[in-house]
């Protein structure tokens, strides 16, 4: 039996243009493992000015993307313009119209992803993300088919390849903040406006992702902690390898009976931990689940080969479902009795630094207000040793509510013999 699908391409870029070239290029091959002939027969882009690896035929582009989604002959959608409008519009629509739909857009999926799960089942039609999260790292269809019959209890991830770049550059290099940022800029690895990588917004956004879809609850940035990488200084680097640990923004996702906790940080992690040699550009998810304890996933996060890849992945599951022209949407329910964890009751271990004059008593005044807040100590550094200056303090501490340490934390800044803002970060064992 052999079938032919008919696909509508919309953003022409570097993902897009990827996708519509690996389609071209690998046609014979799909069609010999599936039986299927995948065809692209429209293509719409703003911009048809500027040269791609391969320009289609004038008779295949449009710039006007209703030509694709009001098209009877295409059967699977491809969203790949970014943003919320017009993708949400493009999305929604495609959707309603029965077409399977494939996107890329993570700041669109971490808003609606529930709401367009629940169009695509009542349309008995297809809804493919795995490109907006982690690349070419399979992560939904782990979470959707290869775990199916296990509860996922936590998400640990490094979802972003240019924050985690720039955490390895210090710690290999020894470099600065600010000089690892200038070098991702140079290489590619970082935009020219890098907030959303560097504030943790990014990596939030794909975990908003993951765990909807893991968790079966709805899910927005107002659930999460979130905190950047732009505090982390040389030093803290330095501190976390005398206590054997490495410094890592991680996407953290955990349920612990029917409450989840969100947060991105960066956070101190165990030499040991299988996250911990993860480096440069590279993402991994690390998942634990009521069955089979604790797996890693490890690959190529972005770029427009990964992201590519996993689109055209989407793509074939598409038409392996309409090949055998089963009911092909999932049953996605949301189970009512999950609630998320309010971020001040999280409880973890803390590394905390501070800056402090080298005077008699300051580490007592400091330990004393740690313990009224319920915060024991379970490691000190303090090395340097010069009285005219203020000099570090680092604490490990054993596990303590974020309220509490907020608390303290705002009660040892006031104290006259600390002279700089407590560097706070969280640690993950």
């Amino acid at each position: 039996m052999n079938k032919k699908i008919n696909i509508g391409i919309i953003g022409y870029g570097t993902v897009g243009s990827n996708t519509a070239l690996i389609l071209r290029d690998k046609k014979v091959l799909f069609n010999r493992r599936t039986g299927i002939e995948f065809q692209v027969k429209k293509i719409c882009d703003v911009d048809w000015k500027t040269k791609r690896g391969w320009m289609p035929p004038v008779t295949m582009r449009t710039s006007d993307y209703v030509d694709i989604i009001e098209d009877p002959d295409i059967d699977v959608v491809v969203e790949l313009v970014g943003k919320f409008q017009p993708a949400y519009d493009i999305i929604s629509r495609s959707l309603k119209n029965k077409k399977a739909v494939v996107t890329a857009n993570k700041f669109l999926l971490s808003k609606k992803l529930l709401e367009l799960l629940t169009l695509a089942n009542g349309n008995n039609t297809y809804l493919g993300f795995e490109a907006s999260v982690a690349g070419a790292i399979p992560i939904i269809k782990t979470i959707r088919e290869s775990f199916a019959s296990n509860r996922i209890t936590a998400i640990i991830g490094i979802l972003n390849g240019t924050t985690n770049y720039i955490l390895s550059s210090m710690t290999e290099k020894h470099q600065t903040f600010s000089q690892a940022l200038d070098s991702a800029k140079k290489l590619g690895y970082a935009e020219s406006d890098p907030y959303l990588d560097i504030s943790g917004k990014d990596s939030a956004q794909k975990l908003a992702i993951i765990s909807t879809y893991a968790f079966h609850c709805p899910i927005s940035e107002d659930d999460f902690l979130i905190d950047g990488i732009d505090a982390v200084a040389p030093e803290d680097i330095e501190f976390a390898a005398e206590f054997g640990h490495r410094v890592k923004l991680l996407a953290i996702a955990k349920r612990v009976d029917n409450t989840v906790s969100l947060r991105v940080h960066p956070a101190l992690i165990p030499s040991s931990h299988m996250l911990s040699d993860v480096d440069g550009v590279y993402n991994a998810v690390y998942l634990e689940g009521d069955l089979f304890n604790k797996i890693l996933l490890y690959g190529e996060g972005a770029g427009g080969k990964p992201a590519s890849s996993a689109v055209v992945s989407d793509i074939i599951e598409i038409g392996r479902k309409l090949l055998i022209e089963t009911h092909f949407s999932e049953k996605f329910v949301i189970e009512p009795e999950i609630t998320i964890q309010q971020l001040d009751n999280l409880e973890t271990r803390y590394y905390l630094r501070f800056t402090a004059l080298d005077r008699p008593g300051v580490l007592a005044k400091i330990a004393d207000v740690l313990g009224r807040n319920s915060i024991s100590i379970a490691s000190v550094i303090q090395k340097k040793e010069n009285p005219e200056k203020a000099v570090p303090i680092v604490m490990l501490t054993h596990r303590a509510v974020e309220k509490n340490i907020k608390k303290a934390v705002s009660a040892i800044n006031r104290l006259t013999c600390i002279k700089e803002k407590t560097q706070v970060i969280r640690v993950e064992d």
